[in-house]
């Protein structure tokens, strides 16, 4: 659904800071994932979201918006 949205607001020429994919990398979130769990991934972040909740034994949705919220915690752009 995410990859979607993301390819939706490049057709349509939407500016958009989409943090999941950009063509030819997997993106910011994807980088910081790699970096928070201390492995890469070439199967893309949502598997490897998929096998963590899967090893933690928790929802894999609840586990990506648990991250999702740190990642946004740690790299929220700073005001100035």
């Amino acid at each position: 659904m995410l990859l979607g949205y993301g390819i939706a607001t490049a057709v349509h020429g939407v500016e958009d800071n989409f943090d999941f994919w950009s063509p030819g990398d997997q993106g910011r979130f994807a980088h910081w994932l790699w970096q928070r769990l201390g492995r890469h991934s070439s199967l893309g972040w949502a598997t490897e979201i998929e096998r963590e909740a899967q090893q933690l034994d928790v929802p894999a949705i609840e586990l990506f918006f648990t991250l999702l919220d740190e990642y946004r915690q740690e790299c929220r752009p700073t005001e100035g």
